[in-house]
């Protein structure tokens, strides 16, 4: 053929004996455009996200990212691609919309969380509120995750029929806001589908404030009350007394002397 080379779009070479011609690519390999470089950089964080909660994805996600031959971290971005965005190449997340964990297992329905002791988060939860096929020992918890200091715990599990669920957080925790989620897993190993709970910052709610100042309050009460009785019982004590030391044959409050055994006295009446 004799032509080798390139002529304006066209590239000749020659390939196993053969001469070939195709047209030449204007693109190239990396073109580090505005748009490639943002999917990079969201990807990058997206990386680093799965990586933060990688421990809890291989519990809750191990089954379900096995069946579809990925790891827990590779299927937790796949899953979330509508939970994650991109702004000024930061990354922005739905957390309501993040999933932790699939599968058929009935899951429960949380009610609002309270937090007291400034670092002791409780919640309570209705066991069946789907009224589908469920057991009482299925185990439930809650992931907390602290996107400011990009670190979760989960929970020590409780069972379907507990209804209560609590944990003491990491002091580093204490006035900072979290993100919760709640999922259950039964006997087989199977997940129920992610319940996002809400978010929230970690600081004694109101309500539990007003609950331990009411609690207090009937605590002094109670003692207050306590004391009245106590001051009666003890004036109740004196009269008799009193009336003990006019009682013939005894004497009250001297060791070293003993009441006269005459039948009718203060102390056979008393015994």
């Amino acid at each position: 053929m004799g032509l080798n080379g390139r002529v304006g779009a066209l590239v000749t070479y020659q390939w196993r004996g053969k001469w070939v011609t195709r047209t030449f690519s204007s693109c190239p390999k990396n073109p580090r455009t505005e748009k490639q470089q943002g999917h990079r950089m969201l990807f990058k964080q997206e990386v680093q996200l799965a990586g933060k909660m990688n421990w809890v994805l291989r519990t809750t996600m191990d089954t379900v990212s096995a069946e579809h031959g990925m790891t827990p971290c590779n299927y937790f971005i796949k899953r979330n691609q509508e939970a994650f965005s991109c702004a000024d190449t930061k990354l922005v997340v739905d957390w309501a919309r993040l999933v932790l964990s699939e599968g058929p297992v009935a899951p429960v329905a949380f009610d609002a969380p309270v937090v007291t002791e400034g670092t002791t988060l409780s919640m309570t939860f209705e066991q069946n509120p789907l009224h589908r096929s469920s057991y009482s020992y299925d185990r439930v918890y809650v992931y907390i995750y602290c996107p400011e200091l990009k670190a979760g715990i989960l929970t020590a599990p409780v069972y379907r029929r507990d209804r209560r669920i609590s944990v003491v957080l990491p002091e580093s925790f204490a006035g900072q806001e979290v993100q919760l989620w709640g999922m259950v897993q039964d006997d087989a190993g199977r997940w129920s589908n992610t319940i996002y709970i809400g978010y929230g910052p970690v600081e004694d709610t109101p309500e539990a404030v007003a609950d331990a100042q009411l609690e207090a309050d009937e605590t002094a009460g109670e003692q207050a009350n306590a004391a009245g009785r106590k001051a009666e019982n003890q004036k109740k004590d004196a009269t008799k007394k009193a009336s003990l030391r006019e009682a013939p044959g005894w004497s009250v409050g001297d060791s070293n002397s003993r009441p006269l055994p005459c039948e009718g006295s203060a102390l056979n009446q008393l015994s």
